[in-house]
C-alpha cells in the first residue's frame, strides 16, 4: 500500500485561503479608500462650488441693498415732493379763491346802489359788510347771493339806518353766509 502525505497539499492550500483572503480583503480596503476619496474630492467639489455661490449671492445681495436703500430714498423724496405739491396746490387754489369770491361779489352787487365796506372769511364763512341806498337793495342782494351756486346760508345779521352827512342816510348792514365750491374742476392728469 502506497502511503501519499496529503499535508503538504493542505497546508498549501489553507495558505492559499489565507492569501486570498488578504488578497480580497486588501482589495476591499483600497477599493473603500478608493470610494472614500472619490466622494472626498467631489464634497470638496461641492462645498468649493457652494463658497462661490454664496460669494456671487453675497455681493449680489450688496448690490441689492445699495439699490433698495436708493429706492427708499427715493420714495422718501416723492412723498416730500407730493407733500409739497400738495401745500403749493393748496396755496394756488387759496389764493385764486378770494379771487373768485371778489369776482363773484362784483358780479352780484347791484351797482350804483350799494358798496361792500368789509369782507370776512373764516372756514368758509363769510361776513359781508357794507351799506346800501334801501333796505329793497339788501334783500335784493340777498336773493342774488341765494340763488348763487358759490353760496348757501344768507342771513341778514343787522340792517340799520346811518346818516351820511346832512341829507344822505344809508342802510348799514351786515350779512353771513356760506361760501360753497369756489374752485374751478382741477383737471385730472392720466
Amino acid at each position: 500500500m502506497i502511503r501519499i502525505n496529503l499535508l503538504p497539499v493542505r497546508a498549501a492550500r489553507k495558505k492559499e485561503n489565507i492569501r486570498r483572503q488578504v488578497s480580497v480583503f486588501l482589495l476591499t480596503v483600497f477599493f473603500g479608500i478608493c470610494v472614500m476619496a472619490y466622494l472626498a474630492f467631489n464634497l470638496t467639489l461641492s462645498i468649493s462650488g457652494t463658497k462661490d455661490d454664496i460669494e456671487v449671492a453675497q455681493k449680489k445681495l450688496a448690490e441689492l441693498e445699495v439699490i433698495s436703500r436708493q429706492i427708499r430714498e427715493l420714495k422718501d423724496k416723492l412723498e416730500t415732493l407730493e407733500a409739497k405739491m400738495d401745500v403749493i396746490q393748496t396755496l394756488e387754489s387759496n389764493r385764486t379763491g378770494a379771487v373768485r369770491v371778489m369776482d363773484i361779489l362784483t358780479s352780484l352787487v347791484i351797482r350804483q346802489k350799494m358798496w361792500l365796506s368789509s369782507l370776512t372769511e373764516t372756514s368758509g364763512r363769510m361776513v359781508l359788510q357794507g351799506m346800501a341806498v334801501d333796505n329793497k337793495t339788501v334783500a335784493d342782494f340777498m336773493t342774488r347771493l341765494q340763488r348763487s351756486p358759490f353760496f348757501d346760508q344768507v342771513v341778514l345779521v343787522t340792517s340799520k339806518l346811518t346818516p351820511m352827512g346832512p341829507d344822505n342816510k344809508f342802510m348799514a348792514f351786515n350779512i353771513t353766509c356760506q361760501a360753497l365750491a369756489l374752485q374751478p374742476p382741477v383737471a385730472q392728469v392720466q
